[in-house]
């Protein structure tokens, strides 16, 4: 709970992909300042000669292991790039990766720059100047376990953008005022060429002076105000706190509780605004089983229902069933594993277990920003209520 709430604090980059790694090596030397009122000579390296045409900025997360679950960043990448807006996305040819209203922009990478993960700052990428570094290059792709290879980001891969005057950005960084879609949530789909949607496309680095292809997300970041809490934003933007929480990892910070007489998992789950297989995960107390012996007609469908147990917790913890069809007899004899706690088991006063950290009524830190989800979303599988059916 003492750890600032902010996303790029926490070094957030839901990464949609895992292609191979590249790099990008940053030299000390900054790069000379450039009067964008005279025009660069012939001689002028591209890289530097874009320098003076930039007119969005995008912050974009390194991690360790893209192909990990848990990836763990490493460094924040800030690239000042020129784009021009190329289409925008209608109900009819959203894809997975765009919703209608997003904005489809193309262009070419000016200068980058990198930043540490943590920050007491929120928007210091904003800063005016930064430690730009000369053009990057490509070379044989490191094993993504190796830190010292390490220094690029991958795409498709999610950020944020500042998409307006870049004169307007002040020394100390901070986020300028503006419209709503100035500061927004961006997904960058293609590095250098344009090789379509799968293949090379996902594979290539980014080069300074090379080409991008992103999508402007104007509804996906919201900006923090005094008052506001998981629940005031839920009810909002027609979405629930467990979902904030899963977009927003930052947010799953947690607390220890000493259980109380009455409680149980689904008292718990509603007390904290969270579910009860969010809560067998943090505490894997509460993942004991006991074991059953099926009878001659038993089906997955009939147990979990004598059981008072959903069928897809039943399925969770016998892996092994978990294509058996929910209606065919299990062979007679057959040893299911039950969950010791379910919904409504009570559990042991003076147990200690972990909970979210931020209730649904704490208040969030002002000024702070955090992800929307999009709005097309439906609820996932751990989401929905638990069911005896």
């Amino acid at each position: 709970m003492e750890q600032p709430l902010s996303p790029l604090n926490q070094g957030l980059n839901p990464l949609r992909a895992a292609g191979q790694w590249g790099q990008l090596v940053g030299l000390p030397a900054a790069s000379p300042a450039i009067d964008s009122r005279v025009a660069p000579p012939a001689a002028t390296p591209l890289w530097l000669a874009l320098q003076p045409y930039a007119n969005a900025r995008l912050c974009l997360f390194e991690v360790d292991r893209p192909e990990s679950r848990n990836p763990v960043p490493i460094r924040r990448h800030v690239i000042d790039c020129f784009l021009q807006q190329s289409g925008v996305v209608s109900g009819y040819n959203d894809t997975a990766i765009t919703d209608p209203g997003d904005v489809l922009l193309r262009g070419y990478l000016c200068r980058a720059a990198t930043l540490p993960v943590s920050t007491s700052n929120t928007f210091d990428w904003l800063a005016a100047e930064l430690d730009w570094g000369t053009p990057g290059f490509r070379e044989e792709a490191p094993l993504p376990w190796d830190p010292t290879l390490l220094g690029t980001v991958q795409a498709p891969c999610q950020g944020v953008m500042w998409l307006g005057d870049l004169a307007l950005l002040q020394p100390e960084g901070g986020l300028p005022s503006g419209g709503r879609a100035q500061f927004a949530g961006c997904l960058v789909q293609h590095f250098g060429a344009d090789y379509g949607p799968g293949g090379i496309g996902l594979l290539v680095q980014p080069l300074l002076g090379e080409a991008i292809q992103l999508v402007l997300r104007p509804h996906s970041v919201l900006v923090l105000r005094d008052g506001d809490t998981l629940t005031l934003i839920a009810e909002r933007y027609g979405t629930t706190v467990a979902t904030l929480r899963r977009i927003n990892p930052q947010l799953e910070s947690t607390q220890t509780i000493t259980a109380v007489d009455g409680d149980s998992l689904a008292v718990l789950a509603g007390r904290h605004g969270t579910t009860e297989s969010k809560l067998r995960s943090l505490n894997p107390v509460l993942q004991q089983s006991e074991t059953y012996i099926t009878s001659e007609g038993d089906t997955l469908s009939s147990v979990a229902t004598e059981q008072n147990l959903s069928l897809s917790l039943l399925r969770q913890f016998n892996p092994e069933l978990s294509s058996w069809p929910s209606e065919e007899p299990l062979p007679a004899g057959t040893a299911l594993l039950l969950p010791v706690y379910r919904s409504t088991t009570p559990i042991p006063a003076g147990m200690q277990l972990l909970v979210p950290g931020y209730l649904p009524s704490t208040p969030l830190p002002a000024g702070e920003w955090i992800y929307l989800p999009a709005r097309r979303s439906v609820p996932t599988a751990d989401e929905l209520p638990d069911q005896a059916n």
